[in-house]
C-alpha cells in the first residue's frame, strides 16, 4: 500500500463482488478508477452467508476489505418500522448497528469517505471527514414515473407510489450534506436541484467494450432483444409493456420473436411466456452470447431514471437499438444516426420494420452507435473529471 496515497472509506449497501447488474458494475469501476489516486477500504453490507465468505479477486481495487452482515428478515422489520415515518423505506431497509459501529470505527483512519447510494448515506451524513455521495440516479424521479403511470400494478409500484415524495425530499437533503453528489444523466440533476449546482456533477455511465464484442448482423434470426435483471419494477414494466402492446402491432408487419435475457422469477417468465412470439432465457453466463443471433435490441423503459446500459451494451455487440425517449437520457447519441426513438406502440412497430430488412440501414446504425460508445462511454475516460473532484474534495 503506498505511503503516498490519501486513504478513502468506501460504503456500499450490496457486496460488489461478483462483478454483475448496474448498481455492482458502476461502484466497482468507479473504485477501480480511484485506487489508482487513493488507498481504498470497503465496507459493504451482506446479505447471504455466501456474501461474507466470498474470496475476493486479486484485482488490487481495496486494501482492504470489512463485511457486515444484515439479514434479509431484519431488513423486512427495519422497512415496517418506518411505514409510519418520512424515512424512505430503502434508507431504512439497509440500516444496521453493526453497520454504524464499523463506520465510527473506520472514520478516524479515513481522510475522507464516499457513500454508494443514498442507502449508505445516512451513516456519515453528519461526519467532519470530506464526504462524496455516489448517488447514480435520481431515485424520486423513477419513483415519480411510477407513481404517474395508471397501469402499473403490483406491490413493488404500490410502494413507489407510496416513497415517491418522501424520496424527493431527502434526496434533496441529503445532497446538501455532501461536499460532492454525482449523478449519472443531466435530467437527474435537473430533477432535484436544477441546472445550477456546485456541489453536483454528472458523470455518465461506461461500457466494458473488451466483454462486449462487436459482431456484423448479415446472418442475423428474426429475434428481437431485451437484456435486463426483471427483479426490477422498471425492467418487467418495459416488457410486459413490449410483448402485450408492441409485439401484435409487430408480427402484423415482419416475423419476429422478443427474446427477454436476464435474471427473473418463475411467476414473472409465466406472466411473459403467455404472450405470443416470446421467449424468456432468464440468467445467463454471457450476454454476448444469449444475443448473438438477434437482429436488434430494444430499451421500451417507461420508468426508470440515469443511464440505461442495456443501450450501451446494444450498441457495444453491433445491435441496432430501438429505445424510447426515457432510455435516452443521458445519452449524447443523435437519434436517427446512432439509433432510432420511439415512445408509443405504432411509433416502434414503424421504426423495427424500417430496420428489419434493411441491411443497409442495419448496418449504418450499428457502426454509429459502436462509434459512439467507443468515443463517448469508455469507463476511464468517462470517470476521469469525477475522480479529479473527488480528489480535491478530499484533498482540499
Amino acid at each position: 500500500m503506498s505511503q503516498q496515497k490519501k486513504r478513502l472509506l468506501i460504503l456500499t449497501p450490496r457486496f460488489p463482488y461478483p462483478v454483475v447488474g448496474g448498481d455492482r458494475l458502476r461502484i466497482y469501476q468507479v473504485c477501480k478508477a480511484l485506487s489508482e489516486r487513493f488507498s481504498l477500504t470497503l465496507l459493504s453490507l451482506c446479505e447471504t452467508d455466501a456474501e461474507m465468505t466470498m474470496p475476493l479477486p486479486a484485482d488490487g481495487v481495496f486494501d482492504r476489505v470489512e463485511r457486515v452482515f444484515l439479514s434479509r428478515s431484519r431488513s423486512y422489520l427495519n422497512t415496517l418500522l418506518a411505514l409510519g415515518s418520512t424515512t424512505p423505506l430503502q434508507v431504512a431497509y439497509y440500516r444496521s448497528s453493526d453497520f454504524a459501529k464499523a463506520v465510527d470505527r473506520l472514520m478516524p483512519e479515513h481522510d475522507g469517505v464516499l457513500s454508494h447510494l443514498i442507502r449508505c448515506a445516512e451513516y456519515v451524513k453528519e461526519s467532519d471527514k470530506p464526504r462524496i455521495l455516489e448517488m447514480t440516479d435520481a431515485i424520486s424521479l423513477n419513483y415519480e414515473r411510477v407513481r404517474q403511470l395508471k397501469n402499473a400494478g403490483g406491490l413493488k409500484a404500490q410502494i413507489y407510489r407510496l416513497e415517491s415524495r418522501r424520496l424527493l425530499a431527502y434526496e434533496r437533503r441529503i445532497v446538501d450534506a455532501f461536499d460532492l453528489t454525482v449523478l449519472v444523466s443531466e435530467t437527474d440533476k435537473v430533477h432535484l436541484v436544477g441546472a445550477q449546482h456546485d456541489k453536483v456533477m454528472v458523470c455518465s455511465n461506461g461500457v466494458a467494450l473488451e466483454h462486449l464484442p462487436f459482431r456484423e448482423r448479415h446472418d442475423s434470426q428474426p429475434v428481437i432483444v431485451y437484456i435486463g435483471n426483471m427483479a426490477s419494477v422498471q425492467n418487467m414494466d418495459a416488457c410486459l409493456y413490449f410483448a402485450r402492446d408492441v409485439m401484435p402491432l409487430v408480427t402484423q408487419r415482419v416475423r419476429a420473436t422478443f427474446r427477454v435475457v436476464g435474471r427473473i422469477s418463475d411467476g414473472d417468465a409465466e406472466r411473459l411466456r403467455a404472450f405470443p412470439n416470446v421467449e424468456v432465457t432468464g440468467a445467463v453466463d454471457g450476454v454476448a452470447e444469449a444475443v448473438e443471433d438477434a437482429r436488434l435490441g430494444v430499451c421500451p423503459v417507461r420508468l426508470g431514471a440515469g443511464v440505461q446500459n442495456k443501450v450501451l451494451e446494444y450498441m457495444a455487440l453491433g445491435l441496432p437499438v430501438v429505445t424510447s425517449s426515457i432510455g435516452l437520457e443521458g445519452f449524447e447519441a443523435q437519434p436517427e444516426r446512432d439509433l432510432l426513438v420511439a415512445d408509443t406502440p405504432k411509433e416502434y412497430a414503424e421504426a423495427i420494420s424500417r430496420i428489419w430488412d434493411n441491411d443497409a440501414m442495419k448496418e449504418q446504425l450499428a457502426i454509429n452507435g459502436h462509434a459512439y460508445v467507443n468515443t463517448h462511454h469508455c469507463w476511464l475516460s468517462r470517470l476521469a473529471p469525477m475522480v479529479d473532484r473527488i480528489a480535491d474534495v478530499v484533498v482540499k
